[in-house]
């Protein structure tokens, strides 16, 4: 039987489950993600934002 999950808590548990792989995200990362699933950016808002924070590491 599925249940119904919030987006919220998919979007943690997904997290949750990267992270214990060895993946680490920073807040701003968290928060972008946070964003795209809830709607209030676009998928290229949110490819540009990442593109961002990666030219920022190089």
């Amino acid at each position: 039987m599925m249940q119904n999950v919030s987006t919220e808590k998919a979007v943690r548990n997904q997290i949750a489950s990267a992270r214990m792989e060895g993946f680490r995200f920073s807040d701003k990362s968290v928060e972008l993600i946070k964003k795209y699933t809830d709607n209030s950016i676009s998928h290229d808002e949110l490819l540009a934002a990442v593109a961002r924070l990666c030219a920022k590491r190089a």
